[in-house]
This record gives C-alpha cells, structure tokens and sequence, in this order.
C-alpha cells in the first residue's frame, strides 16, 4: 500500500497517510470536500485490510468548514467499525484561545467511540506531520 501525501494549499490541509498513521493539518475549506477526501477513503479502505496494531490519527485544523467535518467524522467512522477502537488513538490539536476547535473536537468525540487526547498548542507553535 503506497502511502499519500496531499500537499497544503491556502484552502486545503497537508493530509499524511501511511501505515499506522494520518494526518491532518491547516485550513480545509475546499471547494469540494468529497472529491478532496476522496483519496482518503480509497487509502482508508484499503488500509482496514491490513492495518497496523495501532493507528495514530493526528488532526489540527486551523479552520474547517462543515463538508470538511462531516468527511472527517466519516473517515473517522470507517476506521472505528472495521478497527478495534483500542487501535485508534485521535490527537486532537488545537491553539491555546481557540475553544471553538476544541469544542469541535469534544464534538465529533459524540460520534466516534475511540479515544481523543487533546492538545493544547501555542499560537507560534509547530507541529510536524
């Protein structure tokens, strides 16, 4: 399995995924969320096939729009009913002041039943994916 890597654009996250991770980081407020994740859920259902002992799903969205959550939180279900929820682990990013995207966060935890960690972010701090 080839893994991806989307690059970051002003309207779209870096998205990373290979075996026993992915990740998602920037704005994503694409024009067609559907076809951006497209790629995702094709890497995603291949993945389930022969997955990793532990998938680490990494997200930190500085802004995201709701086709954007709703991809995600699909995603995130897909992984949760062929996995078992002891092999997921969420991080949650979110920068310090930005209790919306905390929230949204908590949010999408009501959906999936795996564990989220959440994390606390300075402004100017980086986090490499």
């Amino acid at each position: 399995m080839e893994n991806i890597r989307i690059e970051k654009t002003a309207k779209s996250p870096l998205i990373v995924m290979k075996t026993g991770y992915i990740g998602m980081k920037g704005r994503s407020i694409p024009q067609n969320s559907k076809q951006l994740y497209k790629p995702c859920f094709e890497w995603v259902a291949a993945y389930i096939q022969h997955p990793a002992p532990l998938t680490i799903v990494e997200i930190f969205f500085e802004y995201v729009d709701t086709s954007s959550i709703r991809c995600v939180v699909d995603l995130l279900s897909l992984l949760e009913s062929n996995l078992k929820k002891e092999k997921i682990e969420v991080v949650w990013y979110y920068e310090q002041y930005d209790d919306d995207l905390h929230e949204l966060g908590t949010y999408i935890q009501t959906f999936i039943k795996v564990p989220f960690k959440y994390v606390m972010v300075a402004e100017d701090q980086e986090i490499n994916m």
